[in-house]
């Protein structure tokens, strides 16, 4: 219980492990980069309520998850966090995060459905690029910013959305660019920029 790190890539590649638990009395806080990395064969995943950050490429390549609930407790995901986690079908955010890091989803191609929580401001470049499954997206009032090709290449995306209401000011290059399945796009009027080639080859917008 007096656990509150685990180091880099202190379990990488460990392709027989199927199931990390952590107690609910434990005090770790702390998840450091590629901890996890290829654990290929890992399907459960249970976070204590006292982890804060997991950082960079730390459950990346594992394709054996097929759903992550994070902690309320948590505010960081770090850079490509579950990049190619291919078996991912569904994730469950804290309300305090307020910003999904580059490339933390990256081609996560089992990905169907994500839901933002209400803290969410910022989702940085290639986070759900090629998440070629995701079909269903809901963004909140509090998003102001997606980065460039945040959404590239997902091309299962339909019609978007962004509350009346929203606080989105910037919609960075490339962000939804090769998305050809989408139809439409209904932007927010406190909506400032749209990047260049943000929704180039989108050859389904009419």
């Amino acid at each position: 219980d007096s656990l509150t790190t685990i180091n880099k890539w202190t379990f990488s590649g460990c392709t027989g492990l199927t199931a990390v638990t952590f107690p609910s009395t434990a005090s770790l806080t702390t998840i450091e980069a590629g901890a996890f990395e290829n654990c290929t064969r890992l399907t459960q995943l249970t976070f204590p309520t006292s982890l804060t950050s997991i950082k960079e490429g730390t459950f990346a390549f594992c394709t054996g998850l097929t759903s992550v609930s994070f902690p309320d407790s948590l505010t960081y995901t770090g850079r490509n966090a579950f990049s190619e986690c291919t078996g991912l079908t569904s994730i469950t955010f804290p309300d305090g995060l307020s910003t999904i890091e580059d490339g933390a989803f990256y081609k996560c191609t089992g990905l169907t459905a994500v839901t933002f929580p209400d803290s969410l401001t910022t989702i940085r470049g290639s986070a759900f690029y090629g998440c070629i499954g995701l079909t269903s997206i809901t963004f909140p009032n509090s998003l102001s910013t997606i980065e460039d090709s945040a959404f590239a290449g997902c091309t299962g995306l339909p019609s978007i959305t962004f509350p009346a209401t929203a606080s989105l000011t910037i919609i960075g290059e490339y962000a939804f660019e090769g998305c050809r399945g989408l139809p439409s796009v209904t932007f927010p009027d406190s909506l400032s920029t749209i990047g260049n080639n943000a929704f180039d080859g989108c050859i389904g917008l009419t």
